[in-house]
This record gives structure tokens, sequence and C-alpha cells, in this order.
């Protein structure tokens, strides 16, 4: 049996309505589906489809869909990650923006917006203070952690302390600070390596060195420290002195002395000992060397009456130092020796008093007396030398020195030098 018409004309327009209905609903509205329907002209070239997925030509110089997403990421996770942010940057930056703009039109806050979606390490996810980088990676970061931490964003200290991964190896106790640790050590030991602690003898025994050695604390060990010249006999507990003469210290003769040496330059070969107190050096030559003879010279027996035996007079040149050496014996314990002055009022006098040396000298800064060393009135031959160094005036009696004095200038200036009585001049000096 026929149906009627009229049912026919109500049931299409009952289909029409509903694919309305459904098209408001789950389809796009008409200028968006224009865009996906134009796809094949996309940056206006009809090659667009063989070309490999590019961020800026697909997703920011047009609008692109979730499936060329894929395309450009090629893998599900970062596409699923980019998309929804690409959405938020669109309606952020590009409101109101028609399709069909050229890339430089595009606003440049739109394409920052869009380009550090992908970059997983922006805004920096990772603790500032426990990491020292972070690396991109698909739709994910990994956050690289500086030592003595730990987490997904290096946000864990690690306590070395405590935890048997990091173990930090402390020989007696562990104190954990953020990102590090220190040892320390019990009362009587000191730290070595940052973990190892060692005894410290010097402070668990207080008297292991005798006085005057020091006691100095070493890894695993300790020394005693005596003064310089001094070597600690660990057998008798006390500090002996070095013969520093077993080793080649002087350039000319060594003689040892407690905790120290002397060096002995050979003055009747021209030598004398430099500033340095170690090394010889020539004595320049400020008067020409005659031999000179006087009666009095070999023997003035009982009747010694003060009288000068030799009196030189010549001019010292630049920058001479004073020095005298001869050979001596007398039984007197009184006398003067050698006396030497200088135009400019300076004058120098060596002598004995109570059988030892005394030492007299004025200058331009200073007076001096001075008086020591053996007894040398025993009718004995000695060796006395007299040497003006850099700062000081030395006196060796058979080289062996007795006096250091400190002089802050030189005795003697660039003048006339004289020694001995001048009324002799006539009859006693011999031309120069």
């Amino acid at each position: 049996m026929p149906r009627p018409r009229w049912a026919l004309g109500k049931a299409s327009a009952f289909i029409v309505l509903l694919v309305t209905f459904v098209d408001a609903h789950r389809f796009l509205n008409q200028n968006t589906a224009s865009q996906f329907l134009r796809r094949h002209r996309r940056a206006n070239s009809v090659f667009e489809e063989t070309k490999a997925g590019n961020l800026e030509r697909e997703c920011i110089e047009e609008v692109c869909n979730k499936e060329e997403a894929r395309e450009i990421f090629e893998n599900q996770p970062e596409t699923e990650y980019f998309y929804p942010k690409y959405v938020g940057c669109l309606g952020s930056h590009r409101v109101g923006i028609s399709n069909g703009n050229s890339g430089s039109s595009i606003p440049s806050n739109l394409r920052t917006c869009v380009n550090e979606i992908s970059n997983q390490c922006t805004p920096f996810p990772c603790y500032k203070e426990g990491s020292e980088g972070c690396v991109d990676g698909q739709a994910s970061f990994t956050c690289v952690c500086k030592p003595g931490w730990k987490g997904e964003h290096c946000e864990s200290d690690i306590d070395e302390c405590s935890d048997p991964d990091f173990p930090a190896g402390c020989k007696h106790k562990c104190n954990n600070i953020p990102g590090s640790f220190y040892c320390l050590c019990d009362e009587g030991y000191f730290l070595n390596d940052k973990t190892n602690c060692y005894i410290n003898e010097c402070l668990l025994y207080p008297s292991i060195c005798e006085e005057p050695a020091k006691c100095v604390n070493t890894p695993g060990m300790y020394e005693c420290q005596c003064p310089k010249g001094f070597k600690y006999n660990f057998t008798t507990k006390s500090c002996d002195d070095v013969n520093e003469c077993e080793h080649v210290v002087c350039d000319g003769t060594c003689v040892n002395t407690v905790g120290s040496y002397t060096c002995i330059c050979n003055g009747r070969a021209g030598l004398r000992l430099a500033a340095d107190e170690r090394y010889c050096e020539t004595i320049p030559i400020c008067v020409d060397l005659n031999d000179y003879k006087h009666p009095e010279m070999l023997y003035l027996g009982e009747l010694f009456a003060g009288l000068p035996v030799i009196f030189l007079r010549f001019r010292l040149p630049e920058n001479t130092k004073f020095a005298a050496e001869f050979d001596f014996r007398t039984f007197d314990p009184e006398g003067v020796i050698l006396y030497a002055e200088s135009s400019s009022d300076s004058w120098f006098m060596l002598g004995l008093r109570d059988g030892r040396i005394e030492v007299q000298f004025k200058n331009q800064h200073s007076f001096k007396v001075t008086s020591g060393g053996k007894f040398i009135d025993d009718g004995e031959w000695h060796v006395i030398s007299v040497d003006e160094l850099e700062n000081s005036i030395s006196v060796k009696i058979s080289n062996e020195a007795v006096m250091s004095i400190n002089s802050p200038e030189s005795l003697f200036t660039s003048v006339n030098w004289e020694a001995g009585d001048q009324s002799l001049h006539r009859r006693s000096a011999k031309p120069y």
C-alpha cells in the first residue's frame, strides 16, 4: 500500500534538521573548515606535501592541526605535549589575525610562544641551587644535578653522612650541609685529606719534645724541630749542635761554632770575606805593597812606652771598607795595639783591657766601646784581624770571631787615612 506523500516530506525535513543540529556540535565553523579544505595550497606551493614537517612553516606561518603537528615531531608524546599549548598560544597572540597573513606580519610574541613550546627546558624547570643544566627531550627534560644533589628537578640534597649510595667516607665524624659535607675528627686528631684523621701527638703529648725543641705534627708522625744550627737527638732528647763545616758551606776555611759556623778567608793571599759571609772576594789594593821594617817591630821587650812602630798615611778610594790583619803576642794586659783616624774626626782603636781585646771607634753617627773574647796576654802568637763588613765590624782572633759590632755607616769616608803618630812620619814612614 503506497505511503502518503506528506509523510515522506515530514521525514525529509526531520533528517535535514538532524544534520543541521549535528553539524553545529561536531563540525568546524565555515572559516575553519575552508582552511582545512584549502590545505593543498599551503605556503603557496603545489609540492607542500612532499616537504618534511617544519614548525615555522606549518604552525606559525599558518594554522596547523594536530595531525600536521604529529608530522613535525614524528612521535606521539611530544605531539600530545605540544598541541594543547599551541592552541593556547593561538588564543593569546593570534586572535583576529586571518590565515592569509605573510610571515613578516606574524606577531613576534606568537613566534616566541610557539617556538618555546617544544623546548622542555624553557622556562628552566630545574632547581637552580641543585642543578647545573637542563637537557631537552621528547615531551620531557632531564635536569643535570650538581654533585651532592639528586631528584627529578635536582631539588633533593644528598645526605652523604647517612645515604649508603653516596658514602662520605669520614673516619670519625660527618656533618652534612646542602650539596656537600665535611668531616670532623675526634679530639687529639687532625684532618689530613678531607676524610682521614691522623693522631696529633703534639696535642696529646705536650712534652714529647724537650726544650728548646718544638713539636711539629705531620701526617702519620711528628717532628721535634730545634733552633737553627741544632738537630734533635731522640736518644738524649736534646738539641745537638750541627757541624755545618761537614758540608761545603764556605768558600774559604770553615770554623764550626755552637749553633753556627764562621767562614774565614786568607787575608795574606789578598782575600776577604764578602758581604754574604760565605764567599771570599779579592781585597782591592788601596796602596802599593812595600816591605817595611822597623827595629822596634821585632822586639820591644820591657821598654815598651807606647810609641808607635809604624806610621802610614794614604787616601782611601770610594767604597773601601777598613781591614787589618797582623800577628801579635804580649804579656801586657793593657795597651794600644792599633789606632787609625781620618781628617773627618773619625777614629778606630784596637787595644787590650784586662788581657782581652777592646775596640773603640767613633764616626759621624756613633761612638762605641766594646771588649770581650779570650785572654791573649799569654805571650803566645795570635793572628788578629779586623774587617769592616756591610753593617758591622768583625774582630777575629786566630780565625775565630770574638766580636761583631753594629756599625750604621763606614768608619772612614773617602779622605786621608792615618795610622800611628804623625810626629814619627819623617823618621819612620816610607815615601809613597
